[in-house]
């Protein structure tokens, strides 16, 4: 059951959602602000061009209309006057589709009005026209002459109509312009206030998630250290990588209780060895059930396992990225700790080289970016325990960590005739050239010739420094093989080391 008066969870899912639907209904609101605003404009434009075409067609077709009655009149034996009526009556009927015109303006009702007063007395003056000369009448021109005064005045009227037209769709589709010009305007600014806002989001979120996942890879480097005592720091987020943090902090106290608890108990151990004169079996038999219950307690396991629970818990929530890092280090410490030879397969060693670095990217972000190339046919190939890792770590932590900008790490691994080589080059910092040459000088000795100042500013988290290498390498191959590095101030260094492959 759920406690009370707990703040509800949000997990990076729901956080990723919320920025996904407000980024999309943002988008979607301008976009329909837009094509809304858009037809507008354009039905407006419409209207006013399917006005201006009306008007033209009435004007075009009593043009025709005049000049074919004309025809009739002169030749009444090309045109059957049917026709000639049917034409007037289509053209009466588009003389009635221009009334609603009317309402536009003043002038244009003027026009409009006019045009239909004209069409009304045209119609029966050339109807009569056509009708005397079909009979063979001899007085139907005088009724043609007036009805062709008249169509002359409503051909005026519809000029006048098109100009009304042409005029006052003109302005309104200026200002129907402007009013678009103005709200695309509006739309922009919006889409810019709508970005930033979601940056703002997006900074918040990104912040929510990254700020735990450094403080706990800080707080991890400190575990690998054997610093127990991490304190608890506050918790804000309530997502899955708070819930991972705060389950680390708890586990690390957890650990330091213990710890404690095995230092008082060896304490009163010590007591009871000073009384096992009196006591000796008593004591003896005390002192055993004590070793076996400490013996139960002190085991690296309970470590591991603790880490594999975190895994598996950030794998139920879905915290692919917290899940890595946690495995990641448990496999770090498994190998610190690893019994064994003084040999491992170079695929093991370069395991080890990978879950570092990964971890390490996980801490420095798009600061640190690496590249492993090994040839594939050598991983079996055996080599000097912690040979490869060391180096890493040193390019990391003294040519990495210090260079603002970050940097790269890449290691290659191949095979030369005989000899198999291995590279360690970064992008960092560089080496002073008193420490490069004194280096160089303990690499050809094969000794530690390195002082303690220096050697502790090339020693990595597990102690082993370079020098340390060149010592074992000495040690374990003579002559046959070789270390050396090369470095430029602000530009990087690559440590290289050659090995037999018949010995290694």
């Amino acid at each position: 059951m759920a406690k009370q008066g707990r703040r509800p969870r949000i997990g990076i899912r729901g956080k990723l959602l919320a920025f996904l639907g407000a980024a999309i209904l943002a988008i979607l609101a301008l976009e329909l602000l837009a094509q809304s605003a858009t037809r507008k404009v354009s039905a407006e434009y419409e209207t006013y061009l399917s006005h201006y075409h009306l008007v033209h067609r009435m004007r075009i077709s009593l043009g025709e209309f005049r000049a074919t009655v004309e025809r009739y009149l002169r030749e009444p034996a090309s045109i059957a006057p049917e026709g000639l009526y049917e034409s007037l009556a289509a053209l009466s009927v588009l003389c009635q589709e221009l009334q609603p015109l009317g309402e536009l303006s003043v002038d244009a009702g003027f026009e409009t009005a006019a045009t239909a007063y004209g069409m009304d007395a045209y119609r029966p003056l050339v109807s009569r026209s056509v009708s005397f000369r079909a009979s063979g009448r001899s007085d139907y021109y005088a009724d043609f002459a007036k009805s062709e005064r008249i169509a002359g005045y409503m051909d005026s009227y519809l000029s006048k109509l098109l100009g009304i037209l042409m005029r006052q769709g003109g302005a309104r589709f200026e200002a129907a312009s402007r009013r678009s010009a103005s709200l695309a305007r509006a739309i922009f600014f919006g889409m810019a206030l709508a970005a930033i806002l979601l940056l703002g989001y997006v900074y918040l979120v990104s912040n929510s998630i990254t700020r735990p996942i450094r403080s706990l890879a800080a707080a991890s480097e400190k575990l690998a250290r054997g610093e127990l005592d991490l304190g608890a720091e506050p918790i804000r987020s309530r997502d899955e990588v708070g819930i991972l943090a705060e389950r680390f902090y708890a586990m690390s106290a957890s650990i330091g209780a213990y710890v404690k608890s095995l230092e008082e108990k060896a304490d009163l151990e010590k007591k009871l060895r000073e009384e096992e004169t009196s006591l000796l079996a008593m004591g003896k038999a005390l002192r055993e059930a004590q070793f076996m219950n400490l013996q139960d307690q002190i085991r690296p396991h309970f470590l591991f396992n603790a880490l594999n629970s975190i895994a598996r818990t950030a794998l139920l929530e879905g915290a692919r990225t917290t899940e890595a890092l946690t495995i990641s280090l448990a496999k770090l410490l498994r190998a610190t700790m690893k019994e064994g030879g003084a040999f491992v397969p170079l695929s093991e060693e370069i395991d080890i080289v990978r879950e570092y670095l990964g971890f390490q990217k996980a801490r420095f972000g798009s600061r640190l970016d690496w590249e492993i190339e090994a040839e594939a046919s050598l991983g079996r190939m055996k080599i000097p325990r912690f040979l490869l890792q060391p180096l890493v770590e040193n390019a990391v932590r003294h040519g990495i960590e210090p260079k603002e900008e970050g940097g790269t790490v890449k290691v290659v691994v191949r095979r030369r005739g005989s000899k198999l080589k291995a590279y360690v080059l970064d992008t960092g910092v560089g080496m002073d050239p008193l420490v490069l040459g004194r280096l160089r000088s303990s690499f050809l000795q094969g000794v530690e010739s390195v002082e303690e100042k220096s050697e502790a500013r090339l020693s990595g988290s597990s102690g082993i420094g370079m020098a340390n290498l060149a010592s074992r390498l000495g040690l374990l191959y003579g002559s046959s093989s070789s270390m050396g590095v090369v470095s430029y101030r602000g530009k990087g260094s690559l440590v290289w080391i050659s090995l037999p492959l018949d010995e290694a």
